[in-house]
């Protein structure tokens, strides 16, 4: 199966079974309440190095600084929902912020793979998607920066 179909198959599952659980527990906290934990964001490739100089990059050297960048903004983005996530008024707050979280990445996702699509098949599809991936997460981080401030202004 191809990496891309592979992928939003994947995170289709992931948001159904997010939705089927919320259904079941009829709009109740489950019992394993207590134990929840913000979504935290794992990439699966192997960043490749970023080297040589701007405008003068291959393919893969391109890739690997916007992989760079991906993860550098991961680990901001991981940051804010850890400072988020504890001062969210109750746990219902809590798995709604998760579920946004789950649907951003899965936007993500499958919003970089639609612009790659134009390079499909070809060296720049790869450059595109992960650029798009970062350039999404540094919105994605303004975004949470945001809504951090909105929250403790207001508590």
């Amino acid at each position: 199966m191809p990496r891309k179909l592979l992928s939003l198959t994947a995170a289709a599952a992931v948001t159904a079974a997010t939705s089927i659980a919320a259904t079941q527990a009829g709009g109740r906290a489950p019992a394993y309440a207590a134990r929840l934990k913000p979504v935290v964001i794992q990439e699966t490739f192997t960043p490749l190095p970023c080297t040589g100089a701007p405008g003068h990059r291959t393919p893969l050297q391109m890739e690997g600084c916007a992989e760079k960048q991906i993860l550098k903004t991961d680990t901001q983005l991981n940051l804010l929902a850890n400072e988020i996530f504890p001062i969210l008024p109750e746990d219902r707050a809590r798995r709604d912020f998760n579920a946004a979280e789950r649907a951003w990445l899965s936007y993500r996702k499958a919003d970089c793979f639609s612009m790659s699509d134009v390079f499909e098949g070809g060296t720049e599809a790869v450059v595109v998607d992960a650029q798009c991936v970062a350039s999404r997460n540094a919105r994605r981080v303004k975004d949470l920066r945001s809504f951090h401030r909105a929250l403790s202004s207001t508590g």
